[in-house]
């Protein structure tokens, strides 16, 4: 079993109650601030902080029958788990459920707003549990809106919520995604889902496979000259006969300000979102800065 279920199991077996699906979002975020290392990632979303992964993990967990869930989360097994963790998560989790277990619904809601303002600005019940004054400080910690700029980002090494935390983070209102084929091992990065994201944290997603790399292209890569030559006959070749596509970025960019493009590699030399930006760049209809987060 994943360590990070572990520690969700961990969670409910020291609160010893039944969880609403909200509650237990917030009582797995309230840990992870306590662990060196957190074993889920949030975003800020509808209602607040929340993880994807965490969510994925549930259903799981009660596909095998370690939890029931259906509006509220329940502890189905008689294992041990607290026991299994790290002495550092067992003390989290216990920290955590000290201080909280009789703190739910919309105290637990105002805590966590209150304490952790930036992962209240999507929410969509602020104005109902935050004074107005509160919910300035909430505003305070959206990124403000910034000169246009096109981003590139990988997600490799990321997990979904850090790859949309740093999109947020930089006001980013489109993300295109420029692989041929939008789907991936990798949990979140799947088109279907990563579309589902993205509209949850506010980034509308575009699929442009045209801009993308026929994967068969990529299998034999063997050094750095396998990737310059790759590299070179995209350009001539994809890119060159791409022009309405790149009209279309150029026009996202100055229509909504800050837009990216995403593809796997982490290094943007590596991919070739680097040559659609690179291609962009030398556009005298382009004029905006490229960054790479």
């Amino acid at each position: 079993m994943f360590y990070r279920r572990k520690v969700l199991l961990g969670l409910l077996e020291a609160l010893r109650f039944q969880v609403s699906k909200t509650d237990m979002q917030k009582y797995l975020f309230l840990v992870s601030q306590e662990q060196k290392t957190p074993s889920y990632h949030f975003v800020p979303y509808r209602f607040g902080c929340y993880s994807f992964q965490a969510d994925a993990d549930k259903r799981t967990l009660a596909k095998y029958g370690f939890i029931r869930s259906h509006d509220k989360w329940v502890l189905d097994t008689n294992q041990d788990f607290l026991r299994s963790l790290k002495s550092e998560d067992g003390a989290a989790i216990r920290k955590v459920v000290q201080e909280f277990r009789r703190i739910r619904g919309r105290n637990l809601i105002q805590y966590v707003y209150r304490n952790f303002p930036y992962y209240a600005i999507n929410s969509e019940i602020k104005d109902d549990v935050l004074s107005h004054a509160e919910q300035q400080i909430v505003e305070e910690s959206r990124s403000a809106a910034k000169s246009p700029c096109l981003y590139t980002i990988g997600y490799e090494g990321l997990s979904l919520e850090q790859f949309l935390n740093k999109l947020v983070r930089q006001s980013v209102a489109v993300l295109c995604d420029v692989r041929r084929n939008a789907i991936s091992m990798k949990y979140g990065f799947s088109k279907r889902l990563l579309q589902h994201a993205c509209d949850g944290v506010g980034i509308s997603y575009i699929h442009m496979p045209e801009l993308g790399i026929d994967s068969q292209k990529r299998k034999h890569l063997r050094s750095r000259s396998d990737i310059d030559v790759l590299f070179h006959d995209y350009v001539n070749t994809t890119l060159s006969e791409s022009k309405d596509s790149l009209d279309t970025i150029v026009k996202l960019v100055r229509e909504n300000g800050r837009v990216a493009l995403t593809c796997f590699e982490a290094q943007a030399d590596l991919c070739h979102r680097g040559c659609v930006a690179s291609a962009l760049l030398a556009r005298s209809d382009f004029g905006h800065q490229v960054a790479h987060l």
